[in-house]
């Protein structure tokens, strides 16, 4: 039944339900399924190039062809809706399901399914991968390194300046966290990372971080920085902390190469001094050692002999006293063979003393010479 007013009259410019556009009332008969469908399709065919309005042929059917045509257009169109929901996510990713903005699902690797757009939006993160920040220096695609002098200069505990560049990494612990909780995690973690640094060296004095206390600063400044990201929620977890660089500002880099120079020569000649020192202490020990044992030997030697004389004095003594004139015949056969020992003797036979010049230098011939028959 087509749309009419009271008077059987057509009118285009009713809404479908027969009303007036201003909303006045009547006895309308409601609208007519198949007249709803002729419409749409003429709408339709004129996008696609057919005939419209009501003067069109319409063949056997043709309202049930219609019919057909717009499910199979709505079926092909929910059907391409519903496999552009099919996602794949990477070994190394997970992926949030945010439905109309709010977090519904956490997505490991493999193939999964989501509510189209705009229900339901899925974004990957990396939770696996290491990422890095560069603080106080840039590296560039093209190969090149430029200093960022405002990160990288910082006043040491006794009120000197020095330049220091270092890396940050770290990698997602938490994906949720990592999304929501921060607005800019690179941002965060490089703020993070200047400000724990700066409040490490700012109680570091400059010889410790030029020299021997490297490490203690990197493992200080990393603990730090995952103190303030943990504050924050963030879902970062920060793996190491690198210095780089570590030198002086470039205006004084001379005359603090100038005074490592000197400490190095002050560190030499200690060293020297203490090797010669381990050198020569170790024999004026042993030498006055030695000393302090010939002497205790010497000591010992001489009381020994004196004590050895005066007991063969107490010896002799006994056998004088019982036998004089044998013990004083002993002691002189025995004074004279230890006089004659040590003295040159010239032995000549009694045949040939005659033929011996009286004023020959016997006291000059060699020792011990005999001349015999």
């Amino acid at each position: 039944m087509p749309w009419s007013n009271q008077n059987g009259s057509n009118n285009d410019n009713q809404n479908p339900w027969g009303k007036p556009p201003g909303g006045g009332g009547g006895n309308q008969t409601p609208p007519d399924l198949d007249e709803v469908i002729r419409r749409l399709q003429e709408r339709f065919g004129s996008l696609f190039g057919g005939r419209g309005g009501h003067g069109g042929n319409r063949g056997n059917g043709g309202p049930e062809l219609s019919k057909g045509m717009i499910t199979g257009f709505l079926a092909l169109v929910m059907l391409v809706w519903g496999v552009s929901g099919f996602y794949k996510v990477a070994a190394d990713e997970e992926a949030i399901v945010l439905r109309f903005g709010q977090h519904v699902a956490t997505k490991g690797p493999g193939l999964n399914w989501h509510i189209p757009y705009p229900v339901e939006t899925v974004q990957k993160l990396p939770v696996t991968s290491i990422q890095r920040q560069e603080i106080g220096f840039r590296h560039f695609a093209d190969g090149t390194l430029r200093k960022r002098t405002n990160e990288s200069l910082m006043l040491t505990k006794d009120e000197n300046i020095v330049d220091i560049s270092f890396i940050v990494q770290y990698k997602i612990k938490s994906a949720e966290d990592y999304l929501f909780n921060i607005d800019n995690p690179e941002k965060t973690v490089r703020d993070a990372a200047e400000s724990a640094i700066r409040e490490v060296i700012g109680r570091t004095l400059i010889d410790d971080v030029l020299t021997t206390k490297k490490a203690e600063v990197e493992v200080e400044t990393e603990q730090l920085i995952q103190s303030i990201l943990d504050s924050y929620s963030a879902g970062i977890s920060v793996t190491t902390v690198k210095l780089q660089d570590v030198q002086p500002p470039e205006r004084v880099i001379k005359e603090f190469k100038d005074v490592a120079s000197a400490r190095e020569d002050k560190e030499r000649a200690k060293n020297e001094a203490q090797a010669y020192a381990n050198d020569i202490t170790p024999k004026s020990r042993g030498e006055a050692k030695k000393i302090v044992l010939d002497a205790q030997g010497y000591a010992k030697e001489v009381v020994e002999k004196a004590k050895g004389e005066a007991s063969r004095f107490e010896s002799l003594l006994a056998a004088y006293r019982q036998a004089p004139e044998v013990t004083r015949k002993r002691l002189y056969l025995d004074t004279m063979q230890e006089v004659m020992t040590n003295a040159d003797k010239v032995i000549v036979d009694g045949s040939v003393a005659k033929n011996v010049l009286p004023y020959l230098p016997l006291d000059k011939q060699p020792a011990k010479a005999e001349v015999t028959k």
